[in-house]
């Protein structure tokens, strides 16, 4: 009874969601092929689909069978480690099988498809790291294999419990995986409900397609849009009474950033707003509290004219953020703390702020204007007619999230919607990746190949543009090139986080130093470069700076100014940027 209850729930999702579960399905399975593991002497034989017996096949499967169960049960739990050589023999084994098998892959299928289905498990694990363009083909194999029985299918001498298990830990990072904290993440992270995604549109009911339901929402944002400040309020507060509290929050933090006195920009007609918005950023933890008051005074010094809502993880980003709002500031402050610490939530809440008609402009904290990007950045949008602008990669023909708009139009918050299902479906996948080939991949060159797994079909087709990625809107470690008069943004991203607020904190430092007497960029451009070169390095090799004379600059102020030029300028490239396909 247990096998056929373990068997029919198997067959019921792709191996793909069952993975992605907050449940330790395929942990579990995992101990249950240790078990066998441990009495493989006393078994009777190997079943059929076990494949010893194929010959003449694409290649020797009961050696890659061999060679498989004695890697993974070293790695598994055992306790003894393989021999360092007696392991590479091993992978270089598994990494011919891998390559013969594809290049035969439906004759490998027909020949031993539990066998397909281990190397289908481990070039999957490699393939949601790198780039899951070829990771459907991957788990359809899974698919076929466990469906037909996952108990038997785990039981026939291949350790395919292992990578199962493996596979299972590509967004949890428990055992197995080895991933940037930002790409683990779990189906509980979302953890609102759809009415609380769109709180202003009833919930889809049973039998209505949900398409019809994503459609309502976007021409409910397009007339809240419209709405003049004082009907807006009031519709906002009445949907957040009797709400929970992570949607109450978020309601009651959009109509105050929304309100006149804080908006200063916009242009009022009849009473009606042009348009609604705001500035988002992610506040993750305690780390990065520090920095959150001298970004907010930094704007307020570019007459940045968007409130800004901060998403803050955490209790200590939460107080942190409460503390600025109640001072007084021309840049007013609203805070929203979501249930769950992840990345997903700069998501949600941009999802319920395009579905109240609120057009979003979205900066890493790890990003420095050196001028307010919203002029340049709302004109490009108006002359190319683009429902959102995203930064570029520089050196990549794919875009960047550091920094992004979006406004709040039908097909745009239809989109974003269908994206963020689709993100939430596939737990594995990549945010900023996801968005590039769900956007049309924007910047994508001839030879560019980056993908995603069982993208969604019939997207709306939306408006893109791309922010000038190579002197106006820069990834540090990537490089720069032209004159730093002309620099928006200096986006840090990868950067080691030791050296990244160290700099950070030298161009905020410069900034507080001069905005008595000029703006930052004006104060930059002003300082030569006479006294100071970036030395010549190795791609792999650290940035480095020489002084070439003693500087005559004088006092606290201007060598605080020259500091702050000498960490852009050493990113600056002898030569433009070459965009090369993306991974």
């Amino acid at each position: 009874m247990s096998a056929d209850l373990v068997d029919s729930l198997s067959a019921e999702f792709p191996v793909h969601v069952m993975c992605s579960s907050r449940w330790p399905i395929f942990e579990a399975v995992e101990l249950f092929t240790m078990s066998l593991g441990e009495k493989e002497h006393a078994l009777a034989g190997l079943p059929d689909d076990a494949c010893d017996g194929v010959s003449g096949g694409v290649l020797n499967w009961r050696q890659l069978r061999q060679l498989a169960n004695e890697w993974s049960r070293q790695r598994m739990a055992l306790g003894v480690g393989l021999d360092e050589e007696r392991r590479r023999s091993i992978m270089r084994a598994m990494v011919t099988a891998m390559g013969v098998v594809l290049d035969n892959w439906d004759k490998a299928m027909q020949e031993c498809p539990i066998g397909c289905a281990f190397l289908a498990g481990l070039e999957g694990s490699i393939e949601i790291i790198r780039s899951t363009r070829g990771f459907a083909k991957y788990s359809n194999a899974l698919d076929k294999v466990i469906h037909e029985g996952l108990l038997s299918a785990v039981s026939c001498g291949w350790p395919l419990g292992y990578v199962l298990a493996q596979l299972s830990d590509m967004n949890k990072g428990k055992r197995y995986a080895d991933r940037n904290y930002k790409y683990m993440r779990n189906f509980a992270d979302l953890d609102l409900h759809l009415q609380e995604l769109s709180p202003l549109v009833r919930p889809p009911d049973s039998g209505q397609d949900v398409s019809t339901w994503r459609r309502q929402g976007a021409r409910k944002a397009v007339a809240l849009a419209r709405l003049p400040w004082t009907h807006f309020r009031f519709l906002l507060h009445t949907k957040a009474r009797h709400r929970r509290r992570i949607l109450r929050e978020a309601l009651q933090a959009i109509a105050r950033l929304t309100s006149r006195r804080a908006t200063k920009s916009r242009a009022m007609s009849g009473g009606v707003a042009v348009r609604r918005h705001v500035a988002l950023t992610l506040l993750y933890g305690s780390s990065w509290i520090h920095l959150l008051e001298r970004t907010v005074l930094h704007l307020e010094r570019l007459h940045f004219a968007w409130p800004l809502l901060v998403v803050s993880i955490g209790k200590d980003a939460f107080k942190a953020c409460r503390r600025l709002q109640q001072k007084s500031s021309s840049v007013r402050v609203g805070c929203w703390r979501p249930n769950t610490p992840s990345q997903v939530h700069r998501f949600t809440i941009i999802h319920i702020l395009l579905h109240v008609g609120v057009d979003v402009f979205y900066f890493d904290m790890d990003t420095f204007f050196l001028k307010n990007p919203l002029p340049t950045l709302l004109s490009q949008a108006r002359k190319g007619k683009h429902e959102t602008m995203f930064s570029g990669h520089g050196d990549g023909d794919c875009i960047n999230i550091g920094v992004f708009y979006i406004k709040a139009t039908f097909r745009m918050t239809e989109w974003f919607s269908r994206f963020l299902d689709w993100y939430h479906e596939h737990q594995y996948e990549i945010d900023q990746r996801g968005l590039d080939v769900m956007l049309g991949s924007p910047l994508q060159t001839p030879e560019g190949e980056l993908g995603v797994a069982f993208p969604p079909e019939n997207l709306p087709k939306v408006r893109v543009g791309v922010m000038e990625d190579e002197n106006e809107v820069v990834i540090g470690f990537i490089g720069w090139y032209g004159h730093v008069s002309r620099m928006l943004v200096f986006h840090w991203c990868n950067s080691p986080l030791k050296d990244k607020w160290e700099e950070i904190n030298a161009v905020y430092d410069a900034a507080e130093a001069i905005e008595a007497w000029m703006p930052l960029s004006l104060a930059m451009s002003a300082v030569s470069t006479r006294h100071f070169r970036v030395l010549p390095r190795e791609p792999s090799e650290p940035w480095s700076i020489a002084a070439t004379g003693k500087s005559p600059l004088g006092g606290p102020v201007w060598r605080a100014i020259a500091t702050a030029r000498q960490v852009i300028e050493a990113y600056r490239l002898p030569k433009p940027l070459v965009r090369l396909p993306c991974n």
